[in-house]
């Protein structure tokens, strides 16, 4: 895993110091700095030494071409068998190497044969042009700049932003946040810096960036499928995940996920060293679950406590690795969770991506208790829905409300911060065309297109917002801020293609989440986490909002530049109502929160050190 700075001239105006740029992302490759300059195009490259030590640097020039690329090929050794069949000579042992051949003899049609995370960008001499691509579900990050002299690309957009006349606010964006906790979709914070979506790739000839999907993510089902299908699908993954030169862990939580990740990890390497955090709140900490999880397995685990003090002082680091604001409480226990790692460890496993591939969300279950008034007739619902919106405080007002509105018109994904009539009480514009139920119009039209279930329906959201924008995003770059290699076996092509075909009684019931996948794993994980409930990543800040971290976010509301945007008054309200115990606004303020400390480091350029 590593960081690159790519720059295509569009004329011979060179004025960049590409090797100052990416300076600012060393911490994705602290092992080597590679620099590589040809005709119009100039390379940088920050290596941290996974694969090939000794031969494995960047940028990699072979004949008439040269890679930049992020990330691990799992299927690198077959990949490179066939091609040597078909005459191909190999210098090194990387991934890379192959990965450059794979697109001199396939062009683009090599990204269909590739299983693993990237982001990767070719300079194809004998076509003076630029290829470059982004993997499957976009586990790793890449960021571009259009503009009239040139187009830059990175995979940290702090390394590039310098390059911008004028940074500028995208007011679009700032309000999407409001409804998501993170930025969905192409768009960024920071208006001209745009993101490459998952699944794509793109061409830059003759000075005109063009892009085109070769990937979709469907969860249409073309087979029926048992628990061996998913015991070996996953199995087949971690193993592939495990390769490395160097040495891995696991990140071992209190869910499901990670410890299935874990107990397929432990066969491989009975040695293997498992990691947890947890914040010393009762309600709130997971760490004896975990132990006792790594104790069944036999491997070691080594546990951290974060407490407030140390959670507060490092949020603005946090943010600052992240780029765009999220306002995901959990990724500051990531964070100390990978400075712990990285004592001694340079890749992790984690489980990210089964709940959106196996139905894990508890959110998902709803369909279950609200489908007797679901399938009702459309005027009978309609009665119900307004008897909904006139119930105030009413116990039941929530349920007939979910059971009788369209999920297009309230399901946004796994957290919806604030609704429309909130937003324009928090923000000083309102634009009607940026509301969610637009921003995610094409993605249920494809839903809809593709005869999707219910819950598949908001599985399908899931993974094209909430999983790449939150959990993909905080993965990635809070693992590199500790110059660490993340690795998600379960985000995996194959393993889609198993889990695409669960239906809906594999996936939930009226009691749990992933079915089908627990049923998969009973014999090979501990049986206290058979049955055990989704928690997610219980971070304690609705408690510590009312302790010292309400001072500090208090104090960062009033001093941020942002009473343009935002109506503070308003958000302090809600700030007193929650220390009061009125109500629980405690992702509303944090979201708040988290964009004005982000606005203070980016915008105002502060330098933020509690």
């Amino acid at each position: 895993m590593c960081g690159y700075v790519s720059i295509y001239y569009k004329n011979n105006n060179r004025k960049f110091d590409i090797k100052k740029l990416t300076e600012k992302i060393n911490h994705r490759g602290p092992d080597h700095t590679g620099i590589h300059k040809e005709d119009n195009i100039e390379f940088a490259f920050k290596r941290l030494s996974i694969m090939d030590l000794e031969n494995g640097s960047q940028p990699l020039k072979k004949d008439d071409k040269t890679i930049v690329f992020n990330g691990e090929i799992y299927n690198h050794e077959q990949l490179r068998n066939d091609l040597i069949k078909n005459g191909y000579k190999f210098n090194t042992k990387c991934d890379t190497e192959v990965l450059l051949s794979s697109y001199t003899e396939y062009k683009e049609e090599c990204l269909n044969k590739l299983r693993g995370m990237f982001s990767f960008i070719v300079y194809d001499k004998s076509e003076n042009k630029l290829f470059g691509a982004r993997d499957h579900f976009g586990i790793k990050p890449l960021y571009y700049i259009d503009e009239k002299d040139f187009i830059v690309f990175s995979s940290e957009y702090k390394a590039i932003i310098e390059l911008l006349n004028e940074v500028n606010l995208n007011k679009s964006s700032l309000q999407k946040y409001m409804y998501f906790q993170y930025i969905p979709l192409e768009e960024t914070m920071i208006s001209n810096i745009k993101v490459v979506p998952p699944g794509y790739f793109f061409t830059v000839e003759n000075g005109k960036l063009d892009m085109k999907k070769y990937y979709n993510i469907h969860l249409k089902r073309s087979r029926k499928i048992t628990s061996k299908d998913i015991k070996d699908v996953v199995t087949s993954s971690v193993k592939h995940h495990m390769v490395a030169n160097v040495e891995v862990g696991t990140f071992l939580s209190g869910g499901i996920d990670s410890t299935i990740v874990a107990s397929l990890a432990s066969k491989i390497n009975p040695n293997i060293k498992s990691f947890s955090v947890g914040f010393g709140v009762n309600g709130y900490d997971e760490l004896e679950v975990a132990k006792k999880t790594a104790d069944k397995l036999g491997i070691e685990n080594i546990s951290i406590n974060v407490s407030q003090d140390e959670y507060i002082k490092a949020l603005p680091k946090v943010i600052y690795h992240l780029d765009d604001p999220v306002a995901d409480p959990s990724q500051v226990g990531i964070y100390f969770l990978s400075k712990e790692a990285k004592k001694h460890v340079t890749v992790v496993l984690s489980g990210e991506g089964a709940d959106e591939l196996f139905g894990g969300y508890n959110i998902y279950k709803e369909y279950k208790s609200i489908k007797p008034i679901f399938n009702m007739p459309n005027s009978m619902k309609s009665i119900l829905n307004t008897a909904s919106t006139i119930m105030s405080n009413i116990k039941g007002k929530n349920y007939l409300y979910r059971a009788t509105t369209p999920l297009e018109k309230r399901y946004i994904g796994n957290a919806k911060i604030f609704d429309d009539n909130e937003i324009k009480k928090v923000l000083k514009f309102y634009n009607k065309v940026d509301n969610h139920e637009n921003l995610l119009a094409n993605i249920y039209i494809d839903a809809k297109n593709n005869n999707y279930d219910y819950v598949t329906t908001m599985q399908h959201i899931d993974i094209n917002t909430w999983l790449e924008g939150d959990i993909l995003q905080k993965a990635d770059k809070i693992s590199m801020a500790q110059s660490i290699e993340l690795r998600v076996p379960f985000l995996d092509k194959e393993v889609l293609e198993v889990a695409k075909n669960l239906n809906l009684n594999q996936k939930v019931n009226f009691k749990n989440t992933k079915i089908l996948l627990r049923e998969a794993f009973k014999d090979e994980i501990p049986q206290h986490m058979v049955k055990k409930k989704k928690l997610g990543f219980p971070t304690p800040i609705r408690v510590w909002l009312k302790e010292d971290l309400g001072d500090v976010v208090r104090q960062s509301i009033n001093e941020a530049q942002v009473d343009d945007l935002i109506n503070k008054d308003y958000v302090i309200k809600l700030l007193d109502n929650h220390i009061q115990g009125y109500d629980d606004n405690s992702r509303k303020i944090w979201s708040i929160y988290v964009f004005c400390l982000w606005h203070q480091i980016f915008i105002e350029n502060r330098d933020i050190v509690y």
